[in-house]
Order: structure tokens, then sequence, then C-alpha cells
């Protein structure tokens, strides 16, 4: 009894210690939420939220430690099965949810071994993402076909090797509050950015938003993301369009010169931080939430938008996720659809470049989400663009590149003045149910 507790001890304390020598372990301290503000803007969720606790499994007997400690990671318990063979527990943040079953660990043995992983959903999930790996948290790699397995019934498998340096296993590579931060500071080397915070998430953390280009009459262009936070391949997209808006071409500084392009890259820190599925700190999913407004988030985007769009017209607003496949949603009244249009030409244009990859789904302005509150609030051409969960960076590259670059000359080719708000009575975004 005694050796083994000194085993155990000893193996997670070890491991654990070399961790944070080479940098790649947060303390509890280091990553805990934020307190939440002590205000209205806390709403209660529907249904509780699942707390998700931070903490290490160590396993003696096979010289393994897991732990969950790490930014955007999620797991939420692990059962030792056989020797070197592992059930992992991955809970979502709410109930019922999106099925967007996110994940996200690390592993250190004692010594080099293969361990045997099988992912366990709760309500009968299944899994979606394939494992990225990686023992650094910068260079990623996809789990060899070899070595991941999915069933049927939609139970995944994983055999993975684990060497001299603890392994991280995530859904997606990790795209957290910093690297945002950090893009947003190369961006700023190459164009004039007027940044702020226009509010704080339910814990605490700030939301940014940055704008450039056009002067003080230039109609808006409005890009926001990362409302949902797992989309991560959604997220790079935003970032490779709006890296094309402000590149140093003839035709992006003509663009910037008529139009002014306002960015808000990560509208939920909170979910982002803590790994969940769908939802921010209050297990709400914020874009179901633009016409409520009942989370502090989307409340103080909207307020930031208000004013400006009011102003200067909105000309085009675009909001990124990530699903199955490529996909565009968009809004069935919205005139810019129709032939000559700015959003009917955007699509052709992504249709003759890419031909078959992207699906366009067209729906009526009544559910509460940004795009429909876009079109309704300004009368913008607003879509949802959906980015495939598999996009790889080069297709990201590609596609979002030739995205932002038809959608300047065609905006180009049109009055620079912002159009009438949408025709949308009694939708959850018009002005009839307030702003």
């Amino acid at each position: 009894m005694r050796t083994a507790s000194i085993l155990r001890r000893a193996l997670a304390c070890g491991i654990l210690a070399w961790m944070l020598a080479a940098g790649g372990c947060a303390t509890p301290a280091s990553i805990a939420t934020p307190p939440v503000a002590a205000t209205a803007d806390a709403q209660p969720a529907q249904h509780a939220v699942v707390p998700h606790l931070r903490r290490d499994w160590t396993f003696p007997a096979d010289g393994v430690v897991f732990d969950n400690r790490l930014p955007a990671a999620r797991l939420n318990d692990v059962t030792r099965l056989a020797p070197g063979h592992y059930r992992l527990r991955i809970e979502p943040e709410i109930l019922p949810v999106n099925p967007s079953p996110w994940y996200g660990f690390r592993v250190a043995t004692d010594a080099p071994r293969t361990l045997a992983l099988e992912f366990d959903y709760p309500a009968g999930y299944r899994h979606r993402y394939v494992p990225k790996l990686s023992t650094d948290g910068h260079r990623w790699r996809e789990a060899p076909a070899h070595a991941f397995s999915l069933d049927d019934d939609g139970r995944a498998r994983l055999q993975v090797e684990v060497g001299s340096q603890p392994l991280q296993v995530f859904a997606q590579p990790p795209l957290l509050p910093a690297d945002v931060a950090a893009w947003t500071t190369r961006l700023g080397q190459r164009v004039a950015l007027e940044q702020q915070v226009f509010g704080r998430s339910l814990a605490g953390r700030p939301l940014h938003l940055f704008a450039f280009g056009g002067d003080t009459q230039a109609p808006l262009v409005l890009v926001i993301g990362r409302q949902h936070p797992p989309e991560n391949t959604g997220h790079l997209a935003l970032m490779e369009f709006v890296d094309a808006l402000a590149a140093d071409t003839p035709l992006a500084r003509d663009f910037r010169r008529r139009y002014r392009v306002l960015v808000a890259p990560m509208l939920n820190p909170d979910g982002v931080v803590e790994g969940h599925w769908r939802g921010n700190l209050a297990g709400a999913d914020l874009n179901r939430d633009w016409g409520p407004f009942a989370q502090p988030e989307t409340r103080a985007l909207r307020d930031a938008l208000e004013e400006e769009g009011e102003r200067r017209g909105v000309a085009f607003a675009i909001d990124f996720h990530s699903t199955f496949r490529d996909m565009f949603y968009t809004v069935d009244k919205d005139p810019s659809r129709r032939p000559g249009g700015v959003l009917h030409d955007w699509i052709q244009a992504m249709h003759e470049r890419f031909p078959g990859r992207i699906e366009v789904k067209t729906y009526a302005a009544t559910s509460a989400v940004f795009k429909n509150w876009a079109y309704c609030r300004f009368g913008a051409a607003a879509v949802t663009y959906e980015v495939g969960d598999a996009t790889t960076p080069a297709a990201l590259g590609e596609v979002s590149g030739h995205a932002a670059s038809s959608l300047m000359r065609r905006l180009m080719a049109v009055p620079a003045t912002g159009p009438a708000p949408g025709d949308c009575p009694g939708s959850p975004g018009s002005p009839a149910h307030g702003p």
C-alpha cells in the first residue's frame, strides 16, 4: 500500500514537473476561469452547466498520467480497461447540445509506450473530429489512418505512441485568445488598425474588435467568428479572409478607400478556453441569441455595431463557422441574392472557381442568428460561411483568399452606400422586436 502510494505520487509529480519545466503544462491557477462579474449580465442557462474540473488521472501500474490542464482541453474521466488500454469520457458543458464533440487532453508516460484509447460520449453522441497530435503544442499532425478507427455506431478508437515528451491529443489544433492577439498584432504591422475592447464575457475576458479602411462615411463590411468554440477551420478561414482584405495589393488598397472593415474575431473566448462544445460559460448558443440578446457577448457586439452601422450602413456581413463540409447559408428575401446582386454574383464566382465544393442553403430570416440580424437590422447582404472540418490549411488559404478578392471586386462595382433594413416583419432580429 505504502509503495503504491509513493509510486503514484512520484509518477504524477515527476511527469508533471517535467511538463512544467518544458513549458508545456499550465498550473491550475494559470488557467482558472476568471471570476464571473456580479452583474445582471450573468443570465442563467436553460439547463445546468456541467462543471469541467481540471485534474490528473494517474495509473502507476502502467506508468501513465492523463490530464486536462491545458487551455481548450476537454476530458471528464479516464477508466483503465486493461494494461495500456483506457476509456476516455468526454462530456459537453450542457445537455442537450449540438453534436460537436470537442475533446482535448495530454498524456505522459515514464517510458515509451503504445496506448490504446477509446472515446466515450453521453447520450449517443458520435465521434466527429479525427484526432490531431502534437508534442509541443505548435506542430500538429493528424492521427494516421492505421491508428484511428470509427465504428458504425460512432465509437472511436485511437492507438498512440507516447515517447519521452508528453503527447497532446485534440479534436483540432487549439486556437486560443492569445493566438488571435498575435495574429492581430501581425495584421497591424501591415495596415492601420483601430482596436477596442467592446465588452466582457461572462468570465470577464475581454471581447476584442478592430477596424481598418474607409473614411467617416464608408459603409461597413462586418466579419465575425468563433461564436461556437470547436469551429477552428472557420476561424482559420476568417483570418485568411481578413488578411486578403488587408493585403498590399491595388485591389485591396482601392477597396479599403471605399469600405471600412470591422472584425470581431472571437465572440466566445470563455467557451474556447473551457473546451466547450457549443456554448458560452452559461451554456448558451450565442448564434441563437441575435434577437433575445440574453448573453453579454452578443449584447455587447450588438451595441458596438448599432451606432456605426446606422450611420454608415452595412454593405456585407459574414459570420464564419465550421461543419462537415463547406456551405453558405443565406436569407431568402435578400435582394442581393438575385442576378446582378452582390451576394448572387459573389456566390457565382465561388462556384466557378471551386465547382461542387460549396453547397448553398437559403432560409427565411426568422431564427435569431447573426446573418438574419445583420440583414433585418441593416439590409446587409449577409451569409453564414460554414467551412468543412477537414479542410486543409492550403485549401483554406486558397478558398478564403478568393472569397475576399471576389467580394472586393463586386463591392467595388456597386455604389458604396449602405442598403436599407431588410423585409423581416416579426423576425427575432427585426426592428419590430428591438435591435
